[in-house]
């Protein structure tokens, strides 16, 4: 068998691997959605509930939303910020795991959402009138670099911004637009790795924020599987299929607190 043949078998096998990896992911996440009644049951965001066919965006990482393990690193940062902060902004909101729970969990008392898809703003829109916090929810489309005028100034003041916009962090943040969020706390997921020139465009993101903030990271840490019952007769791969966010590699957020 020639060189070539061997990798291509190789490169094959880790596809398929990949793909057997996130259909079961995803079935578990639905066995337990369909068990739990779509219904997050434990964290901050306990008794938010999701639509039944709210499945449009990481239907693999379900499980964990209901089990109030996913991102728990930014979920548990959110919820310790201080009080005067009462204002949620979320970049990149998929089907409004944070804009939702964030107004359910009380934390927070008005979302503005930004989603750049139109089914996704359709999943938010249903899962808000879902929980009764419609009400207390503004959705928009695509973030631009001046999102921020799309919010009361008052608001903006005691804002918590939340960024996940798969790589559009480095356009978005610039001086000028770190300059008008000086005064709220911004939580960004990296995705620095999508470009050739990634560790350039991540080193220029901070130095245009230090002027503004101090800088803190967040990374993905352990979780703790041993006190879900929902869970108990799952078998070790299954649980740490639950466990897994489906990353290509470790992921980082930066925390920006105004200085």
């Amino acid at each position: 068998m020639g060189l070539r043949r061997l990798f291509s078998i190789i490169l094959m096998n880790e596809r398929g691997m990949d793909y057997a990896i996130t259909k079961k992911r995803r079935a578990l996440s639905g066995y337990l959605s369909e068990r739990m009644n779509h219904t997050v049951k434990y964290g901050p965001f306990e008794k938010m509930k999701f639509a039944k066919k709210s499945r449009w965006w990481n239907s693999g990482s379900k499980g964990a939303m209901l089990l109030g393990v996913y991102e728990k690193e930014v979920l548990d940062a959110l919820m310790k910020v201080p009080k005067k902060y009462d204002i949620f902004i979320d970049l990149g909101a998929a089907d409004g795991y944070y804009s939702i729970g964030t107004l359910v969990s009380k934390k927070f008392r008005i979302g503005y959402s930004f989603e750049i898809s139109a089914k996704g703003r359709e999943s938010i829109l249903k899962n808000a009138t879902l929980n009764r916090v419609n009400k207390k929810l503004h959705i928009f489309g695509e973030a631009k670099k001046d999102f921020y005028l799309d919010i009361p100034k008052k608001d903006l003041k005691k804002s918590v911004i939340l960024i996940d916009i798969e790589g559009a962090e480095f356009s978005i943040l610039d001086k000028n637009t770190l300059s008008n969020l000086k005064n709220s706390i911004i939580f960004i997921e990296l995705h620095e790795w999508f470009f050739d020139d990634g560790e350039k465009k991540l080193n220029k993101l901070k130095n245009d924020a230090k002027n503004f903030f101090k800088i803190s990271e967040l990374k993905t840490s352990s979780r703790d599987f041993s006190f879900f019952p929902e869970l108990s007769l799952f078998n070790d791969s299954e649980r740490w299929l639950i466990a897994s966010e489906g990353r290509v590699r470790l992921m980082t957020w930066l925390r920006l607190d105004p200085i």
